[in-house]
């Protein structure tokens, strides 16, 4: 996956202890370009880990080793993780989607995000499921569209983002098949 690093300088270095736990899904209510500039301003104070526009493709704003400013404030949280007392940012990952909440997704959008999810997730070892991977609107209620007015979106992220991780055979699972075939030719011209 390409990803282009678009720095913001808005984000704690580190996380005080904590680690990703969770994937958090927004969206940007504009474009991915005036989301690279709101995130690059310092009086902003926002941020996310990562941006993906229409096309597919993926900025990174914050490191996923640090903490951006996504998810920070908390009202009425329905997410079964969410740590009380405990800002949300320093134990989630932030992805943002370019569009406004009644937008449609775009399939490159979906696509894209599913294998940033999954690549997440394998780093971190969080499961790919929907009590790991939530919409902002399950932390702050005050943002009852975030990403989406349809919260299929996330059902439809999550199924992508397992799924990619069986659909594919892996490296070493396609290196064992080819062995097997070659140790069948070998073994058929023995006889």
């Amino acid at each position: 996956m390409n990803i282009i690093q678009k720095k913001s300088p808005n984000f704690w270095a580190g996380r005080k202890g904590y680690r990703p736990e969770g994937v958090v899904i927004h969206i940007m209510d504009g474009t991915l370009v005036g989301t690279d500039s709101w995130f690059a301003n310092p009086a902003s104070l926002v941020s996310s880990h990562y941006g993906i526009g229409r096309t597919g493709e993926v900025h990174q704003y914050v490191k996923e080793e640090d903490t951006a400013w996504h998810a920070g404030r908390v009202d009425a949280a329905v997410w079964k993780l969410i740590k009380p007392n405990i800002n949300p940012n320093l134990y989630t990952v932030g992805i943002e989607h370019e569009g406004k909440p009644d937008d449609v997704w775009t399939d490159a959008m979906k696509q894209s995000s599913a294998e940033l999810i999954r690549d997440i997730c394998q780093r971190w070892q969080i499961p790919i499921d929907r009590n790991h991977i939530v919409g902002h609107f399950e932390i702050f209620s005050k943002k009852p569209n975030c990403p989406a007015s349809n919260k299929k979106i996330i059902d439809e992220l999550v199924a992508l983002a397992g799924g990619q991780q069986t659909s594919h055979p892996s490296q070493v699972e396609e290196g064992v098949r080819k062995i097997e075939e070659g140790l069948a030719q070998i073994k058929n011209s023995l006889k």
